[in-house]
């Protein structure tokens, strides 16, 4: 009888550590799964290819938020909280464009890419935007000379353009309102400021991929 009980305490205990989910530590870099956004941690290897980043770029209030969070709920709950804010205020094919490009904050960048498996600045700037159905072209310059000039005031879904590594538009992101932009930069996918000084300094404007 006592070897009975022994024997059946032990496979309670076996079966208990089988439906108990392990606590992974909180990693530097790789995958953080979200059920919305499928969020991963930012690269933070600079490519050159793509710009140098400046310091005050990189001291985005925005990223430090995310990296700052203690936890991984932490995280994935301040990228929800500024995206909602940011759809609650935007038309319609705006709150499209705003959802379907947090949806892939830290992506890592790639040079060339243009798939969720990494971007480059524009590659990403195509993909979201045909994600609600709007062709635009490949290249951030292309991009830039394609677009419609803006002729009431920026609005969330604009494209924003940067002389960075090269004469000309070279970068590009997409415009989300209050000063603020997301693209595929050298830390991946990631919110910055366009007062940051690093991006006001080589800001060229903003323009229209739709009709005004």
């Amino acid at each position: 009888m006592v070897r009975f009980l022994g024997t059946a305490f032990f496979a309670v205990l076996l079966v208990g550590a089988a439906f108990c989910p392990a606590q992974a530590d909180e990693p530097g870099t790789g995958v953080m799964p979200a059920p919305q956004f499928n969020l991963v941690a930012p690269d933070t290897r600079a490519d050159a290819r793509d710009f140098q980043l400046g310091e005050s770029a990189a001291s985005s209030a925005d990223l430090k938020m995310w990296l700052g969070a203690s936890t991984k709920q932490a995280k994935n709950g301040a990228i929800r909280r500024f995206a909602r804010g940011i759809i609650n205020r935007t038309s319609s094919i705006a709150a499209g464009l705003t959802r379907s490009a947090m949806r892939f904050i830290g992506t890592p960048y790639v040079f060339g890419g243009t798939s969720p498996s990494g971007f480059d600045c524009s590659g990403y700037t195509q993909h979201v935007f045909a994600m609600v159905g709007i062709h635009i072209p490949r290249t951030a310059d292309v991009q830039f000379y394609a677009a419609h000039k803006i002729k009431n005031g920026m609005r969330v879904g604009d494209l924003v353009f940067f002389q960075t590594y090269e004469p000309g538009p070279s970068h590009v992101g997409i415009y989300l309102g209050n000063g603020k932009f997301i693209h595929s930069s050298s830390h991946g996918v990631m919110i910055s400021r366009l007062g940051d000084s690093y991006w006001a300094s080589r800001y060229l404007g903003a323009k229209r991929a739709t009709a005004n």
